[in-house]
């Protein structure tokens, strides 16, 4: 299935990539850009792999997460014909600042 970035998916996978190289160094990001492509694989091949986001239940949608890394969450829709990667959530922060985004 096909897989479709948010604009805020992308702004958000930027800064986080931004933040890499300059705290990290580029070996680290190259690393974690690999992790990404391989989560984005994967659920394009199983849609329905991510668990039913509880922080957003009761949305219009069905809301899925997958882990990406220790740190971040990886939510996403499934419709149709595509996936479409809504954010890129760092778990550390405030999970009422999540039901705000949505």
């Amino acid at each position: 299935m096909k897989i479709v970035l948010s604009e805020k998916f992308q702004d958000k996978w930027d800064g986080y990539l931004d933040y890499c190289v300059s705290n990290y160094g580029k070996a680290l990001t190259d690393r974690k850009k690999s992790l990404m492509y391989n989560a984005l694989s994967r659920l394009s091949k199983f849609p329905e792999s991510g668990r039913k986001e509880p922080l957003l239940k009761g949305k219009d949608k069905i809301y899925r997460a997958i882990l990406f890394d220790t740190k971040y969450k990886i939510i996403y829709t499934v419709n149709e014909d595509h996936i479409l990667c809504e954010t890129l959530w760092d778990m550390r922060r405030n999970p009422d600042k999540l039901q705000k985004e949505f």
